[in-house]
Order: structure tokens, then C-alpha cells, then sequence
């Protein structure tokens, strides 16, 4: 078996650093904590940046690693869930509250919704 280029251990390892986070915004998400849900959406901005920017020193198509292909795809899939759960938990909160609540959580809500709103979170590892 071939070793991997550093290039691709560089994707592989942005990639489980990215699933990683997904999956700490999950729980948060879960919780109901929207102060580690911001926490977290200022780290996957981060990781995003660094994910795409080791795509970007791939030549071949990223789905060609059968490792970082599954990769790809469990991060996608888990993007997906926690943008779907958060507009539950959005649309929930402020349902329940009906408009009442603290100024500390109002603009916080409407910040994280916005964030939400198109969430995919630009996480297009597109296939050539």
C-alpha cells in the first residue's frame, strides 16, 4: 500500500478536524447552549478555511481517497443534521418564547439563524 502524500494527509486530517467540530455542535445543539453553538461556529469558520485550502493543494478528485471520500461524505451528512436541528431548536425557542425573550439571546438567535440560513456551510468539496 501507498503512503499518502502530505497533501492528502493534510485534507484527511482538516477533514476529521471538521468532524470533529460538527460533532461538538451537535451536542451543543442538543444542549441548547447557544453560547458554545456561537463558540463553535467561529471554529468551523476556521477549519473551513484551512479544509479548503488543503482541497485546493489536491490535484485529483478528493473522492478518488476512498478514506477521505467517506470523510467528505460523513461531514456533509453531519452539516446537513446540525442545520436542520439548529432550525428546529431556532424556530422552537422562538415559538416557545413567544417574542419574550432575554437581550442577551435575541440578537444572539437572530445572529446564529443568519449563520444557519443557507447552511451547507460552504462545505463544497466538488467532484471533478
Amino acid at each position: 500500500m501507498a503512503s499518502l502524500s502530505d497533501e492528502w494527509v493534510k485534507l484527511l486530517e482538516a477533514l476529521e478536524l471538521h468532524e470533529n467540530l460538527l460533532h461538538a455542535e451537535t451536542q451543543a445543539i442538543a444542549a441548547r447552549d447557544l453560547d458554545t453553538i456561537e463558540s463553535i461556529l467561529a471554529k468551523k469558520e476556521q477549519s473551513l478555511q484551512i479544509l479548503v485550502n488543503a482541497r485546493e493543494n489536491i490535484q485529483e478528485d478528493p473522492f478518488s481517497n476512498k478514506d477521505a471520500g467517506e470523510l467528505i461524505s460523513q461531514v456533509t451528512e453531519l452539516q446537513r443534521r446540525n442545520a436542520e436541528a439548529f432550525r428546529k431548536l431556532a424556530s422552537n425557542k422562538t415559538a416557545k418564547d413567544n417574542g419574550v425573550q432575554s437581550t442577551k439571546q435575541k440578537p444572539m438567535i437572530r445572529m446564529l439563524k443568519n449563520a444557519y440560513k443557507n447552511s451547507s456551510y460552504g462545505l463544497k468539496i466538488n467532484r471533478s
